[in-house]
């Protein structure tokens, strides 16, 4: 070999492999008492190479991940369905628990309904003005009204709208239609949210958002990091935040992205 090609390879840096340094861990719960045959685990990557698979045994899923990255983990069995996971930074995800419940939900017609009111709460937030005016809060604040009711009425019926009874989509709308509701109506609800999370029939991440909204609400600081206002210049700015120097660990423990990743996405 040529001296000076040996000298130049010498030189050259030795490529270490992807580092898989964070193992994710935790319990899959079933609403039914039993886990489906088949079930697996696995995380899909935001850079589009191929999925990672843990593995599942008692009960609980591995899986090792590379210690930084943005993940979505996800589990899969035939006729289950559970709300998947995302991972912002594996290294400081910690434990996450799953449901996993069966697709044939106990409430169908229920379900449907939260669907249908969920996705009038988005469409009216998809098309807010650059400038709305007093006008334009007056109409959505209204039409806020209007789902707040029915599903009021449908908690005094059947209780918080729980994954396992209509499914993590219409499970979600519920809680939409509630952080965009009155005050009042949000805080009514958040000890509903507080007992259906405990038994993993809530996301973490909106009872976040939720339990921050009402300490915004009530004048105290946020725990998590997620609400934010606009001041009188016109700057959008996180409203004050309690403990800032363990913000972080709390929401990576509602399974939050870190907290500097959201400011840069909403702050201008």
């Amino acid at each position: 070999m040529n001296r000076s090609l040996s000298l130049l390879l010498l030189a050259l840096p030795l490529l270490a492999p992807c580092a898989f340094a964070a193992e994710l861990s935790g319990t899959i719960h079933s609403p039914t008492g039993a886990l489906p045959a088949d079930i697996a685990v696995f995380a899909e990557r935001r850079d589009k190479l191929p999925n990672i698979v843990g593995t599942i045994q008692n009960g609980r899923y591995r899986i090792t991940l590379p210690d930084t990255g943005n993940f979505k983990l996800r589990l899969q069995a035939k006729e289950w369905e559970a709300p998947p996971k995302y991972i912002w930074h594996p290294a400081t995800a910690g434990a996450l628990d799953f449901l996993i419940y069966p697709a044939r939900v106990p409430e169908p017609a229920l379900a449907e309904e939260l669907i249908r009111m969920g996705k009038l709460d988005q469409e009216v937030r998809t098309n807010i003005p650059k400038e709305p005016d007093r006008e334009f809060w007056k109409r959505l604040e209204a039409e806020d009204r209007k789902r707040e009711a029915p599903l009021a009425r449908i908690i005094d019926e059947k209780g918080w709208p729980a994954i396992s009874q209509v499914g993590h989509e219409a499970a979600n709308s519920a809680w939409l239609i509630a952080q965009h509701g009155t005050p009042d109506f949000l805080k009514r609800c958040l000890p509903l949210m507080r007992a259906a999370a405990q038994k993993h029939e809530m996301a973490l991440p909106s009872l976040a958002l939720s339990i921050d909204r009402v300490l915004m609400q009530d004048g105290k600081k946020q725990r998590y990091g997620s609400q934010f206002q606009t001041d009188d210049g016109g700057r959008t700015r996180a409203y004050p935040i309690e403990d800032m120097a363990q913000l972080d660990e709390r929401r990576a423990s509602m399974g939050l992205e870190p907290f500097e990743d959201y400011r840069k996405r909403l702050e201008n």
